[in-house]
């Protein structure tokens, strides 16, 4: 998702030299907030498989419990909203849809993941697309380029 989200940044021709601090914010928000706050999600949801299938994992293995993983989760949400706000609005709702997306992907009732083309199509979406659209907002300050989406939509199904 990071870079994904340079690309995002890259495709709409903007000086990143004057927007290096949106650059810095929005990796760190694309990959080790919302990233990982997708993974932890998905450990949250998958700990029942993962006890037989993984037991050394760390919600199985006992190294942390749901109610810490669920902290956790939450903690890197909020602290992604809040960098994603204060880079733009709309990254704040690009954000958001990928907390949905993360959700819809593991988590009751949809649990998109048992089907292989709609938990493909999600991830696909939410790792690459989400975070270059994430990308072109932020640097733009608004809506890119059609050109900038259209790519985000091409390389999200690729």
């Amino acid at each position: 998702p990071m870079w994904a989200f340079a690309c995002g940044v890259v495709s709409t021709g903007e000086d990143i030299r004057s927007n290096w601090s949106i650059l810095l914010r929005g990796v760190i928000l694309a990959g080790p907030l919302m990233c990982a706050m997708s993974q932890t999600m998905n450990d949250y949801f998958d700990r029942e498989v993962d006890a037989i299938n993984e037991p050394d994992r760390p919600i199985p293995a006992g190294k942390i419990s749901k109610q810490a993983s669920w902290l956790i989760t939450f903690g890197l949400i909020l602290t992604g909203f809040l960098v994603a706000w204060s880079i733009h609005p709309y990254v704040m709702m690009i954000a958001f849809a990928g907390v949905l997306m993360s959700h819809a992907y593991s988590g009751p009732p949809i649990r998109a993941k048992r089907n292989g083309w709609f938990g493909n199509l999600i991830v696909g979406l939410a790792y690459e697309g989400v975070a270059w659209l994430t990308g072109s907002f932020a640097i733009t300050q608004g809506v890119p380029a059609a050109e900038s989406i259209a790519l985000a939509i091409i390389f999200s199904i690729g």
